[in-house]
């Protein structure tokens, strides 16, 4: 009885130097194993098998576990990337919504001293500016216009009439 042998080729294998062509840019390959790939291997393999030598059930087994670890890690992997991105729209969102609801409000920015001269303590001295928010600008880092001014979102230091701490004795 004779065995037919067949040639199993991966979508990797399909992409091979073709000299007819200017460029080689679909004969690029991934090296990598989709789980499509390993169940074709595992059915030819199964159809192919020697009889009198067939597959261990236990390292078939183990095949199978591996695959559907990686298959799971490939998901959580992407779970993980989505995330990040939901995670800084809802960051974007949130900034937005708190810089356009200083519209109208007033508030305290803090100036450093431009030519960055320190106090007593070693810190820069800083000015604070007390005003109405007239505008936000959105683009890039967000940013506030107090009386016609931009400043920085980071330099808002109160928002509303804030009454002063009081001396500690």
């Amino acid at each position: 009885m004779a065995v037919e042998s067949t040639t199993l080729m991966s979508d990797a294998a399909k992409y091979l130097y073709d000299s007819t062509k200017a460029s080689q840019s679909s004969a690029a390959s991934s090296n990598t194993l989709t789980t499509d790939d390993y169940w074709k291997l595992m059915a030819a393999q199964l159809q192919y098998q020697d009889m009198t030598n067939p597959v261990d059930n236990s390292e078939m087994m183990n095949q199978m576990t591996q695959m559907s670890s990686m298959s799971a890690m490939e998901k959580l992997t992407q779970a993980v990337a989505n995330f990040s991105t939901v995670t800084n729209n809802l960051s974007t969102v949130t900034l937005t919504s708190y810089s356009t609801g200083l519209l109208g409000k007033e508030v305290t920015v803090a100036i450093p001293d431009p030519n960055g001269e320190k106090d007593e303590d070693g810190k820069t001295k800083v000015t604070y500016k007390k005003g109405t928010v007239t505008g936000v600008d959105l683009t890039g880092a967000t940013s506030v216009y107090v009386d016609g001014k931009k400043y920085e979102l980071s330099q808002v230091m109160s928002v509303g009439e804030v009454p002063e701490a009081p001396e500690k004795e």
